[in-house]
């Protein structure tokens, strides 16, 4: 008798916490352009522990590719986004990137060929679109490239190229090859996902453990020499996108779950809600999967620092010229953070799934 009252309010309170409308989220025309996953609630209530700033003001241009195959460039001040590559069927760009002047950017083009082939490639149009020119088109059909990013001086583009390797891995190399085309060569084995100091003289980015499904940071010469790991595998559930600030003191990336093993300087976290009973009461999250924030660490690894606590929904960051500040983009919009306070403000709602990025003069 017990054990089915114990039953029947289980059932009773999961009706209760699940019944009701769900909740409204923007709506899809508050966006920039919508993809499948924006009209739905954001991913918080508030900001950092319920203490949002209030937005500054800031300057330059963001670039972003919302996740429908689609690029835009935006004036951050008036939140006014311009389409600078549009999708077709036979289209799909992402993950564009400024050049250090601004006047170019570099992204992925994915496309159909007359034989109904995927094939994508590496090109370099004006801020505006225009003289969209083909730097870099993989050997073959297999082989896929994504995350460029310009060199310090402007003169490369690092990218990555990978390709499949039965029976369930995946082989990846960071490559460079000129800013005007030619011919690519590897710079670093087992490694994706770039990030170029400012002076030019070392290179960040990720290698993936196929084993567990999770990445570690690290670092080696611009010419892929002394590799070095700042950031376990193990630590967190996955990481991306790790930038160098325009200052060279530290290395932004984006982790998702909470650090389970200690870093220097932090304590390991656990997650606030442990398996069991009463997470099945928890808040949902409307996240397509797990939250991130941001984090960053010194090019010597001694010192991490977490500095945001927003359960972002896939977050791609990019900093401000003086390093103060950080503008991030994900599902729910657009956000500034300042470094020193870690305060977050919501610039506007234009958000998506794909990657961001910031240039100032």
């Amino acid at each position: 008798m017990l054990r089915s009252l114990f039953i029947l309010v289980i059932v009773g309170l999961l009706a209760a916490a699940c019944g009701g409308d769900e909740p409204q989220g923007p709506g899809t025309q508050d966006f920039a352009i919508p993809s499948a996953t924006l009209g739905r609630a954001p991913v918080r209530d508030s900001l950092i522990e319920g203490t949002p700033a209030p937005a500054s003001e800031v300057s330059g241009k963001f670039i972003f590719a919302p996740g429908d195959g689609s690029i835009w460039v935006q004036d951050p001040a008036n939140g006014t986004p311009v389409p600078v590559v549009k999708p077709t069927a036979e289209l799909f760009a992402d993950a564009p990137q400024w050049s250090p002047d601004g006047k170019t950017f570099v992204y992925v083009k994915s496309t159909l060929t007359a034989q109904g082939t995927a094939q994508n490639s590496i090109h370099r149009a004006n801020a505006d679109g225009t003289n969209d020119v083909v730097i870099s088109v993989p050997e073959n059909n297999k082989t896929a490239f994504n995350w460029p990013i310009f060199s310090h001086d402007g003169q490369w583009i690092f990218f990555t190229a990978s390709y499949p390797v039965p029976p369930n891995k995946q082989y990846s190399e960071i490559r460079r090859i000129s800013v005007n085309g030619g011919e690519a060569v590897k710079v670093i084995e087992d490694a994706r996902m770039a990030g170029a100091s400012p002076d030019g003289k070392q290179i960040a980015f990720l290698r993936f453990n196929f084993d567990t499904f999770t990445a570690g940071l690290w670092t080696a010469d611009i010419d892929g020499q002394n590799a070095r790991m700042l950031l376990d595998d193990q630590v967190f559930i996955m990481i991306s996108e790790p930038r160098y600030s325009p200052d060279g003191s530290e290395i932004l990336f984006a982790a998702s779950g909470p650090n389970t093993r200690p870093l220097p300087g932090i304590s390991a976290r656990v997650p606030r809600c442990s398996p069991g009973l009463l997470c099945l009461f928890a808040k949902p999250a409307y996240a397509d999967g797990l939250p991130w924030d941001l984090w960053t660490v010194t090019p010597d690894g001694t010192r991490f620092a977490r500095l945001t606590d927003v359960g972002a929904d896939s977050p791609s960051a990019a900093w401000s010229n003086d390093s103060q500040q950080i503008a991030f983009f994900d599902t729910s919009g657009q956000y500034l953070l300042e470094v020193a306070s870690k305060a977050v403000s919501q610039l506007n709602r234009n958000g998506g799934h794909g990657l961001f990025d910031w240039h100032q003069e």
